[in-house]
Order: C-alpha cells, then sequence, then structure tokens
C-alpha cells in the first residue's frame, strides 16, 4: 500500500463489483466432473500472491512477475520483433500506399517514419512494464481508475481477438496450399459451403487443421515462448527471401521495368501530402495495439534496459520487410505478368507446372508462412487478449486459458474468412481504431512519467480501494475519461466516413474532417495527452500522488522464493516428464 492508513483487512463486502466472489458448485456436480476430467478445477492454480487479497483479484499469471520468471533478455526483443515483423500483411503494406497515388520511394519514407515513431512510442510504455512488471490490464488502472479500465482493457481485448482470428484464417490459406502441394487432387474436393460464406470446403478443411495445429504452440509458457520466437526469426527470413529470390530470377535479375518502380507519384499538391499523412497513420496505427499494451511483454524483461533495443530494431526490421515486399511485387510482374503482393499467391504459382520440384517449393513455403502465422498470433495477439480476458476473472482464466478461448472466439465466432471476404466496412473499422488506441496509450504514458514521475503504488493496483479508485461512487479518474473523449470525438466523423466509404457509400463529412482523421494517432495522442496534464495540473488528485516509487519488490521476491522453493518440492516428490518440462510456466 502506499501508506500504513490505507491498509485494510480484505472481506467479502469489499469485494469488487466487477470480479465478484461466487457461489461454490454443488459437491455432488464437482465429484461427477472430477471423475470425468481427473486433476481438473474450474479455479486456475493459485500461488499465494503478493498484495492481492482474495482468488477474485489476481492469479500467479496476473501477478507482477517474480524475479524467477523474468527470463527475457534484449535478445528475446529482437526476436520477437523479428518473429512480428516477418509477416504477410507487413510485406503488403506499401500496397495500399501506391494504389493512393505514392511512389515506392513515398511508401517506404512513410514506413521508416512512422515504424520509427511507433519503435519510440513502443519502447517508452514499455519500460512501464519492464520497472513494475506488471501486465497492461493492471497498469491501466493508474490513470483510469478502476471501473474505467474495464473499459480500456475490453477495447483492446475486442481488437485483439478479431486479429487473431484473421491471422488465423492466412495461417489456413497457407494449409490449403501444403496439403494442395502433398497431395494435387485436394484441390478438386467438391465444394459445399455457399459462395457468399467467403470460403470453400477445401479452404475450410486448411483452417480447421491449422486452427489445431496453433492449439499446442498457443499452451508454451511466457517463460520459454521466446525460444520459439528465435526459432521463427531464423525460418521467417529465409522463406520470404526464397519468394524474393526465385520471383527476381524469373523476372531475369531486374525490377526496373515494373510499373511499381519506373511509376511515379499519381497525384501532386495537397492532395499528395494528405494521401502520405494518411497512410503514415497506417502504419502507425498496424501497431497502435502493441503501442498500447506492450507491457504484457515488457514485463518478462530481466533488467528494465533489456527493451530498449525495441526503438532500433522496430524501424530496422519492419522497412526491410517492406522494402523486399516492394521489390517482390515490382519482379512479380515481369516473371509472372502481373503485380503480386500477396506472398501465398507466388507460392501457389509454383505449383502451376505439375513439377515434383515445384510442388516440393510451394509445400516448404507453405510450411515456413505456417511458421510465421503461428508467431504472430502469440506475439501480437493471443497473450495479448488472454492478458485482458484474464483481468476479468483471474479466478478462472489464466495466460493459457486465456489464449485458448481467445483462439476459439476469434476463430470462430467472429467468422474470420468471412470478415476477409467481404466485410469492406468491418476491415475499414479496425484499421481506423487508432483513434481510441491513441488517446489511451498517451495518457497511460502521461500519467507514469510526467503526472507521476515515476512515483507509483504496485499493491494499490490490486487493491480495488487504493489509491487509484479515485471515486467511491465510479471508481473512475474523470481526468483520464474526458482527455479520453477529447482525443478520440474530433477525428470520429472521418471515421465514419472512412467505414462507408469503404462500403462504397457516400457520407457528407467536410474535406476537413477526413484530413483530422487521416492524422487519426497523432492527433488524438498528443490532444489526449495534453489535456490530460492540464486536468491534472490544474485540479490534481492529490490522494493518489507519492514522492517515491513503491513496487513492493522485496514483497515480490522474497514470495517468489517461497513458491520456487514449493515447486521445487512438488519436482522432487515426482520427476515432470519432457511434456510438462516444456508446457509448465
Amino acid at each position: 500500500m502506499a501508506t500504513d492508513e490505507k491498509k485494510i483487512i480484505y472481506d467479502d463486502n469489499n469485494a469488487s463489483p466487477a470480479i465478484s466472489s461466487t457461489e461454490p458448485v454443488a459437491t455432488g456436480h464437482v465429484s461427477r466432473l472430477r471423475r470425468r476430467l481427473p486433476g481438473f478445477s474450474w479455479e486456475v492454480r493459485q500461488e499465494e500472491s503478493s498484495f492481492a487479497k482474495t482468488k477474485n483479484a489476481s492469479n500467479a499469471d496476473f501477478d507482477p512477475i517474480p524475479p524467477s520468471k523474468r527470463t527475457w533478455n534484449w535478445g528475446a526483443y529482437v526476436a520477437y520483433w523479428m518473429a512480428d515483423a516477418w509477416a504477410v500483411s507487413n510485406w503488403e503494406v506499401a500496397s495500399s500506399m501506391i494504389a493512393v497515388g505514392l511512389d515506392w520511394k513515398m511508401a517506404i519514407g512513410a514506413c521508416v517514419l512512422g515504424n520509427t515513431i511507433m519503435g519510440l512510442v513502443i519502447t517508452i510504455n514499455g519500460r512501464m512494464g519492464a520497472i513494475l512488471h506488471t501486465p497492461f490490464p493492471v497498469l491501466s488502472r493508474m490513470p483510469f481508475g478502476y471501473y474505467f479500465s474495464y473499459f480500456v482493457v475490453l477495447s483492446r481485448c475486442v481488437l485483439a481477438i478479431v486479429w487473431l482470428g484473421v491471422q488465423t484464417t492466412t495461417g489456413g490459406q497457407c494449409m490449403t496450399v501444403l496439403l494442395t502441394a502433398i497431395w494435387p487432387s485436394f484441390k478438386n474436393i467438391p465444394n459445399h459451403i455457399a459462395e457468399d460464406e467467403g470460403i470453400t470446403t477445401a479452404g475450410m478443411v486448411g483452417f480447421l487443421l491449422y486452427f489445431l495445429l496453433q492449439i499446442p504452440f498457443l499452451c508454451i509458457p511466457y517463460t520459454k515462448v521466446q525460444y520459439f520466437f528465435a526459432f521463427k526469426s531464423v525460418i521467417a527470413p529465409i522463406i520470404f527471401l526464397a519468394v524474393f529470390g526465385d520471383t527476381l530470377h524469373k523476372a531475369g535479375g531486374t525490377i526496373s521495368q515494373s510499373d511499381v518502380i519506373s511509376k511515379g507519384t499519381t497525384v501532386s499538391g495537397s492532395v499528395l501530402a494528405w494521401a502520405f499523412f494518411g497512410n503514415l497513420n497506417g502504419v502507425l496505427g498496424n501497431y497502435a495495439t502493441l503501442g498500447l499494451n506492450i507491457a504484457d511483454f515488457s514485463r518478462y524483461a530481466n533488467k528494465p534496459s533489456a527493451q530498449n533495443v525495441q526503438a532500433i530494431v522496430i524501424p530496422c526490421i519492419f522497412t526491410i520487410v517492406g522494402l523486399l515486399g516492394i521489390f517482390t511485387a515490382a519482379a512479380a510482374q515481369t516473371a509472372y505478368g502481373e503485380v503480386l503482393w500477396n506472398p501465398i499467391d507466388i507460392i501457389n504459382l509454383w505449383m502451376e507446372g505439375g513439377s515434383h520440384g515445384g510442388r516440393a517449393a510451394a509445400a516448404f513455403g507453405a510450411i515456413g508462412l505456417i511458421i510465421v502465422t503461428l508467431g504472430i498470433n502469440i506475439s501480437a495477439n493471443s497473450i495479448s487478449a488472454a492478458n485482458d480476458l484474464m483481468s476479468f476473472a483471474p479466478r478462472y482464466i489464466n495466460i493459457r486459458r486465456g489464449q485458448l478461448l481467445a483462439a476459439f472466439i476469434g476463430s470462430w465466432a467472429f467468422v474470420p474468412w468471412k470478415i476477409l471476404a467481404s466485410a469492406a466496412r468491418f476491415l475499414a473499422f479496425l484499421g481506423g481504431y487508432t483513434i481510441f488506441l491513441g488517446p489511451m496509450t498517451s495518457i497511460l504514458i502521461t500519467d507514469y512519467y510526467i503526472v507521476r514521475r515515476g512515483n507509483v503504488s504496485v499493491p494499490d493496483m490490486y487493491d480495488f480501494h487504493g489509491i487509484y479508485r479515485y471515486s467511491p461512487k465510479f471508481a473512475s479518474n474523470w481526468r483520464a475519461v474526458v482527455a479520453f473523449f477529447i482525443g478520440c470525438i474530433p477525428p470520429l466523423p472521418g471515421f465514419i466516413n472512412n467505414i462507408v466509404v469503404a462500403g462504397d457509400g457516400t457520407t457528407k463529412v467536410s474535406l476537413g474532417g477526413q484530413h483530422l482523421f487521416a492524422i487519426g494517432y497523432i492527433y488524438s495522442f498528443v490532444a489526449a495527452g495534453v489535456f490530460y496534464y492540464a486536468f491534472n495540473k490544474f485540479v490534481p488528485h492529490h490522494a493518489s500522488m507519492m514522492d517515491h516509487a513503491e513496487t513492493g519488490e522485496e514483497i515480490i521476491a522474497a514470495q517468489d522464493a517461497k513458491n520456487v522453493e514449493a515447486r521445487r518440492a512438488s519436482f522432487a516428490e515426482r520427476r515432470p516428464s519432457v511434456v510438462q518440462k516444456v508446457f509448465t510456466v
């Protein structure tokens, strides 16, 4: 606690209404379930918590990461972003920019600038997690208060789950290519799914198999998943470079004849300028989600400086991937007669000749892209969604259960294959969602670095009645709420216009409103941060201000020592199997 006077004894009357205790299940039902599933429990594994007073407030995964589980060094963060950057979406990032009138040099300029800005945002925000070792949902309570933090977390959670489903669809397409390469007759499977569903019977088989393949990878604990990222960071460049090299070879070793390279800008003046800013905003929005919740990963750092490498890695690796995507698309125009941005399309063409060599190359390429999408779903989507889901029911959801739950919801409830096939408006909604993420990120950074200067209380973040409750009735910080809406409301008309236009509709939104949306992330980030600082400057909340930081590190370390000893004693009684060693945190 921030002060001794603030310490309270927890009882059921002090429980959070959002996570209140539940009545115990009838004994007969529990015994029947346990007979069918030995060892199963609805409640997740609990270690004695450092700060939480009840199982409804935290669990072993939701607590601050203890010293024994801080396993990520700077190399792990390099591998993490290598795993995240080598993706089909980043490979294709310049395609939309060139389509609206930019030339390839301006497209790369937007990528470099956008990724540099986002690299700084991610590194600055990530330092909070590296110092305090708490997840994003817990950190969000600091500026927003207990209740409104749930809105912030839910906003991030839905986005992560949807993108998890979309990436699973991409992985299913890669699985379909692999199956066709191994068994060419697979592409002749009769289709029994309606055309407007956006997927065929063969495609659904590929989707299902990829989904099942994904499950065990989602169960890899966060203390060991960096090794999979390291593996992917080797495989992914090999696959994408192979696609580029083969396409360039078939193009005669030149890309200069392609329209992608030789064609200049097709617009000029203010139209060109706003096209550049609009696409810069798109680049910023590409990873605005991780810009908000990077603490979910930086909290695993073995020291605060370990995650600083992100500021260099992000702009460098994303620029390389974007350049290779442009050059491959240019080479494809000469090699295949059309500009191909999607590497899956190029790998599909390797099989057209029917040769064993072409099929083998396509199979290996598909395997590589399957590994790529697995890495992205873990690094960018599933762990983030799991932390968010865990905040709503930590007694029953840990990171592993959260990942599996998010995978089922994203892959089946949101029917992502239909989103990719026909929902242009929904994709425009996802792309423009940055106007809500920008204010959240800015408020979090402003609160920690400028308003509080790092003097925060981690124990109070886990206490519903602690100093970050702000209001006895609403448990929210009005300063953060008002600053958030000041940041996101002005670009909202442009956001709506973007969705309507994506569906071939029209609106009466002024050109100024459209331009404001074109810089939506930058505007919302700056405006929310400035107003949040001003509110705290002139109407401060004195009860939550401290003159020193209280991380509770000594308490965490002492409790960690007890938990480590308990785990060692458990392993001494029964030697764990290889599977247990791999999948145990």
